[in-house]
């Protein structure tokens, strides 16, 4: 172990240490509750063991060699006499599970609690990847190896400077992305200074988290996959700040953690989460003034055992801290998936829209289809499912026009549709009482020229009949669903069945 250099300021040291070595540092190695789950894929696993075998090769002789393996921070928690690895985990516990191979142990500094079943199934997909090569593991990796393998450990004393590091921290293994920031930002916010109590809220955050990461499309839904930087970039982000004509895209990860993170509202009690009035949110669904002169109100049914998705909140409410932050989250990706992706509902307007999005929504472009999904999600927000499927299918009316008349949607397109309008769709959405302030406001622009198109243009036509391409896969999913032989009737006859469709539901 040898010194490098020793600073002020709560960082009380920065060392040159052997993997072997970290005994040494006075107390045992853990893992604190806001590191996120141990997410190194089996690629990087075998790249591993092939880079130390080569090391190894290369190192032989009188004069073995080193090999640097990046630094890690270390917090040194008095009080619990443990030192918290803030950044290093991925190649530590890759590191401790090959040592474990090699020597049928762990190391005895070493003391990581894995609570995420994530955690898990990579740790032990780990293990059978080294497994697998285990013969040759114990000629070319000798027990010597991580004596040889090194590290610069910064220790620090002071939790807001760990932090600090940890947000700025750039090494080696997977890049942290916003939402890992936001998760640990958010449970080092639960601090009431009860530390049982804390900790066991804080528990309890975690598992909501990792509920949201395992949300979104069935197909996609694994313990290795992360929904929450989907949700939050293409849902939770712009829900909040298309607005108005100053509608532009998220930049980068700073300005994710700042809307979710920083601007977050402080002064709630641990556990505690303000609520505020309006749309769907509200407590009483009538009011009524009796005979006698007083007010009597009909309040809504409650649900709030059964599903997040009936958590009293709205897209753009503000976000308290801590707890606030974990049910935030958690009723958004449940939202999304008893919208998108619950196959079991039995509720007829949430069936015909999913009906409409996989067999006609999912031609148009990715961009169109995010923009779809988010006008939906706000409208199910603030309006609940009256009226959905009419909505749905105006709205599609309208995104398909913008299909038709382009070849080549980009990112921006959505943005340029919010941006051009005098009112954007989706503050008409959040400030609408009835389906129909948001329906009227769709039909405003007309479009139907788009869909007639000109009847003299025999090119057209054979695109459209053909089915191919982009603008021929689209048409052809239109007209099918609306069973419709005919293309160029194709827009009075979804007005009219759109119609029907308003009139049944009534």
């Amino acid at each position: 172990m040898s010194e490098v250099n020793s600073v002020e300021n709560g960082v009380e040291a920065v060392k040159v240490v052997s993997f072997s070595d970290l005994g040494g540092l006075g107390y045992q190695l853990a893992l604190d509750t806001y590191q996120r789950p141990y997410v190194w894929s089996k690629q990087k696993i075998e790249q591993m063991l092939e880079d130390l075998k080569a090391f190894k090769q290369k190192s032989k002789g009188d004069s073995p060699k080193d090999y640097y393996f990046g630094s890690i921070l270390l917090h040194r928690h008095h009080d619990e006499k443990k030192l918290f690895v803030i950044d290093g985990q991925q190649r530590l516990t890759s590191l401790a599970v090959l040592y474990a191979q090699l020597h049928q142990t762990l190391p005895e500094w070493l003391r990581f609690d894995f609570r995420s079943p994530i955690s898990v199934k990579n740790i032990q997909q780990a293990q059978k990847v080294m497994q697998t090569s285990a013969s040759n593991l114990a000629i070319e990796l000798t027990q010597d190896l991580f004596a040889r393998l090194l590290f610069t450990v910064i220790v620090v004393d002071r939790e807001d400077l760990a932090f600090t590091f940890f947000d700025t921290q750039n090494n080696r293994g997977v890049p942290l992305g916003a939402t890992d920031l936001l998760k640990a930002y958010h449970l080092r916010a639960i601090n009431s200074g009860q530390k049982v109590q804390d900790e066991a809220l804080q528990s309890h955050c975690a598992r909501r988290w990792e509920a949201v990461q395992v949300s979104g499309e069935k197909d996609k839904r694994s313990k290795a996959n992360d929904f929450a930087p989907e949700l939050f970039h293409y849902y939770l982000w712009r829900a909040r700040n298309w607005r108005g004509n100053d509608v532009k895209e998220l930049e980068n990860r700073d300005e994710l953690f700042d809307a979710f993170g920083k601007q977050s509202l402080s002064g709630c009690q641990s556990g505690r989460v303000k609520l505020y009035p309006g749309g769907s949110n509200q407590w009483a669904s009538s009011l009524a003034l009796l005979a006698n002169n007083e007010y009597r109100l009909g309040l809504n049914d409650l649900h709030l055992s059964q599903s997040a998705a009936n958590l009293p909140f709205a897209l753009r409410h503000p976000i308290n801290k801590g707890a606030g932050f974990f049910l935030y989250a958690e009723k958004y990706s449940a939202l999304l998936n008893a919208v998108f992706h619950d196959d079991s509902s039995p509720d007829f307007e949430i069936q015909s829209m999913k009906r409409l999005f996989s067999k006609v929504v999912e031609r148009l472009s990715i961009y169109l289809q995010r923009l779809f999904k988010l006008a939906v999600l706000t409208y199910v927000d603030r309006l609940g499912t009256d009226g959905l499927f009419e909505f749905s299918q105006w709205l599609n009316y309208r995104l398909g026009a913008i299909r038709l008349e382009k070849s080549d949607i980009r990112w921006q397109t959505p943005i340029v549709f919010l941006r051009d309008e005098k009112r954007n769709l989706m503050d008409v959405i959040s400030f609408a009482y009835e389906p129909s302030e948001v329906i009227e406001f769709l039909q405003l622009k007309k479009v139907d020229k788009i869909y007639r198109k000109d009847k003299d243009d025999e090119g057209w036509q054979c695109v459209i009949a053909s089915g191919e391409g982009v603008h021929g896969r689209y048409a052809k999913a239109l007209a099918d669903f609306y069973g419709v032989n005919n293309f160029l009737s194709l827009s009075s006859v979804i007005s009219k069945s759109i119609e029907e469709t308003a009139s049944a539901s009534i």
